[in-house]
């Protein structure tokens, strides 16, 4: 049975096991006799460098620093100690790296089957349910095969743009309901309405009736509970292992309703397909994209392991786009110059018509649009971590195999370094040969800014998360001109509960357009 191990160091390794993301790709760092030793990278000393204390010293009550404010310690350690540094992270080193190239090089590192800390409270909850681990809980082979089937169906570009005649009539039925109103209070809730009735229909090929009030379900205060939970969960030791906690409870609670929808709703699904099979009708259903069928259709694939990949899909996807949106869409409503340069594209590309992938194809300021929101309002609490396959030498210094680095990609994605003027929105930085930007504003370090993750353990809803922001944001700006109820602030504060999301409502004034 695993002991039970020590706060300080279950706050670092909690904030580890959340905010990693895992990579491949070869990038070898400079082989000289000359690198420097492990003992020489910089960092805190003394009793900052003792196991466990050290950590917990930087942290509350010690300091004003949280686990969910550990990028304000990443950037004071970057100041102090420059782009390579070493602290305590319980009874370990966690070696950060906070420099594109050194980024590069170990993201690009490559690894057939790269390692990333599972979720305990997940993990706890798939043991006690009897239910087959999803992508976050598996490592190895057992993992690759899991993730390949997803992968064919979900990362190629084609794979899920094809969706977008489906999620067509979702997006006009949700930008329908404001004609009348002219008002989108509390866009949070109303968004995640929207993403659980889209990744229904990628999921389930089907309307679950959350924008017409017909849906026996409401994910918006369970997904709070959920994220919030795992986010509490992260920082502490783990009793929810061993006994269920209040806390435990909470969780399990709002995970069984939204696990049992989608269960419910993937049985339906699988029935459809049987009485259609039966029915001689099956293969023209089929004409039409179906990732359920393609996922169980694949040889690699079992029915459990469809399952708790279509419920590790359809919970996931519900708050990270929700909230991105409500960034993105703050943004514009904010900046009415670049939501013009916005609605003249969807006026010349499309016009009055529907998003295909033909014309998505031309819509750059679009996508320049939500690269930029991300950017500025990083989904996640920090960055990535990677345990090193080998010895590596980066930076000047020699780091041996099992070594964890972090990177702190939201620090980096928001470092005047990098990106001048980064606290303002220019969506202009991800246009290529746009002039009216100079060279220090434009986006020309890659590896300073992964929103979804690199290689192998990227983010593997990326591109639907994407299709799904494109024609939503489309359809809101070609019928309205959007701008912000006098109530809202114009500077959002967030937290991160695992993504980050916004402490405060966001309400939306329309204006229709003519």
């Amino acid at each position: 049975m695993e002991k039970i191990r020590h706060p300080a160091r279950q706050c670092v390794q909690g904030f580890v096991r959340r905010f990693q993301h895992t990579v491949a790709s070869p990038s070898p760092g400079p082989d000289t006799e000359s690198a420097q030793p492990f003992e020489d990278i910089p960092g805190p000393s003394g009793i900052y460098s003792l196991p466990f204390i050290g950590t917990a010293l930087h942290l509350h009550p010690f300091t004003s620093i949280t686990v969910q404010t550990l990028h304000k310690l990443l950037h004071k350690f970057t100041e102090e100690y420059g782009t390579i540094m070493k602290f305590r992270a319980g009874n370990n080193w966690l070696v950060v790296v906070s420099d594109p190239k050194y980024s590069e090089q170990v993201l690009r590192f490559p690894d057939k089957y790269p390692f990333r800390p599972s979720i305990g409270v997940l993990d706890a909850y798939y043991e006690r349910k009897k239910l087959s681990p999803g992508l976050s809980s598996l490592q190895g082979e057992q993992w690759a095969k899991l993730r390949k089937p997803a992968g064919d169906q979900m990362m190629r570009p084609t794979s899920v743009t094809s969706y977008l005649p489906a999620l067509t009539p979702i997006a006009d039925e949700f930008v329908a309901k404001y004609e009348n109103t002219l008002r989108i209070d509390d866009s949070l809730k109303t968004l995640v309405r929207f993403t659980t009735e889209s990744i229904g229909m990628l999921c389930f090929n089907t309307r679950l009736g959350c924008l017409d009030g017909t849906a026996n379900l409401d994910f918006v205060e369970d997904l709070g509970i959920f994220f919030r939970s795992i986010d509490e969960t992260g920082r502490h030791v783990k009793p929810y292992r061993y006994f269920r906690t209040p806390l435990y409870n909470k969780f399990e609670r709002a995970a069984d309703n939204m696990y049992r929808v989608a269960r419910e709703e993937m049985q339906k699904a699988l029935d459809k397909m049987a009485v259609l099979e039966k029915e001689g009708k099956l293969e023209e259903y089929l004409k039409e994209p179906n990732f359920l069928n393609s996922l169980i259709s694949h040889p690699d694939m079992t029915h459990a392991n469809a399952q708790s990949l279509i419920l590790d899909l359809f919970v996931g996807g519900i708050d990270s786009t929700s909230n991105a949106l409500t960034f993105l869409w703050h943004e514009l409503a904010l900046h009415q110059d670049k939501q013009e340069r916005l609605y003249q594209e969807i006026r010349n590309v499309i016009g009055n018509g529907n998003l295909d992938v033909n014309s998505l194809a031309k819509m750059s300021y679009l996508k320049a649009c939500v690269k930029e929101s991300l950017r500025k309002n990083y989904p996640l609490g920090v960055g990535s971590v990677r345990r090193l396959k080998e010895d590596m030498i980066i930076g000047g210094y020699r780091l041996q195999k099992g070594q964890d680095v972090l990177i702190p990609l939201r620090n980096m994605s928001q470092d005047a370094k990098y990106y001048k003027n980064p606290d303002k929105f220019i969506p202009e930085r991800f246009l290529r040969g746009d002039q009216s930007v100079d060279e220090e504003t434009r986006h020309t370090e890659p590896f300073a800014y992964v929103p979804f993750g690199f290689g192998p353990r990227s983010c593997i809803g990326q591109r639907f998360a994407e299709s799904e922001m494109f024609i939503i944001t489309m359809k809101l700006f070609q019928a309205y001109n959007v701008s912000l109820a006098p109530e809202v602030p114009e500077k959002l504060e967030y937290i991160y509960r695992i993504f980050a999301c916004p402490t405060t409502e966001v309400n939306f004034l329309l204006r229709k357009r003519n």
